[in-house]
């Protein structure tokens, strides 16, 4: 019941611009019960936070299932379930471009991708992508959850390119995720934190 209130909200999208009016006339219109409706979601908007988190579960649990991906780094795993995300965001590509056409801002802050955001994160705890820290457990936690939102922020960014991108099989945006991935992890590896942490101590003893 989900997948099809689901498909028939991005195809209603596609065709009107715009979500249904009430949940009474989508209902009627894809011949369900109201109360099959809230079986599933709570209100209109909470399909269209579930559209994007569902096509990173999909992913997921498509890529995780292959023989290869347990033999990966897990850089190497975020990064091959990040490609598959992308991949199957080409299905939903007309309805995320009329959804999300004031988008302007990568960095900008949406409700519908709460829901993405969470199950990155819990696919990035499930993960453990190690992050040196500066040694101090109480702050070690924080900038675990840093990381987190970090490397969620690289992945709406890239989201952003690739709703503007017009290259080819967007092979702009594969190559997007590669350098942006890359440099993301290569702050992660070379404690990056833990350098400024170690200048921020030095200037303080300086300034006494």
């Amino acid at each position: 019941m989900k997948a099809k209130i689901i498909e028939n909200y991005i195809l209603h999208y596609n065709r009107n611009g715009k979500m249904p009016v009430s949940i009474f006339e989508f209902c009627e219109n894809i011949q369900i019960t109201e109360s099959q409706f809230y079986d599933e979601f709570s209100d209109l908007a909470s399909i269209e936070a579930e559209i994007l988190a569902q096509v990173w579960s999909d992913s997921l649990s498509k890529v995780s299932s292959q023989d290869y991906y347990h033999e990966l780094s897990q850089q190497e795993k975020l990064l091959s379930v990040v490609y598959a995300f992308f991949e199957n965001l080409k299905n939903y590509r007309s309805y995320l471009l009329l959804k999300y056409k004031d988008w302007k801002n990568p960095m900008q802050s949406i409700e519908t991708m709460n829901a993405l955001k969470n199950r990155f994160f819990e696919y990035l705890d499930g993960l453990k992508i190690e992050n040196t820290g500066i040694g101090i457990p109480q702050v070690d936690k924080y900038l675990d959850k840093g990381m987190h939102h970090g490397l969620f922020t690289n992945l709406a960014f890239v989201m952003n390119f690739w709703l503007n991108d017009k290259s080819k099989g967007f092979e702009k945006t594969d190559a997007c995720i590669e350098k942006s991935f890359a440099l993301s992890f290569e702050l992660i590896s070379n404690n990056a934190i833990q350098k400024a942490f170690d200048f921020g101590k030095f200037l303080l003893a300086e300034l006494k």
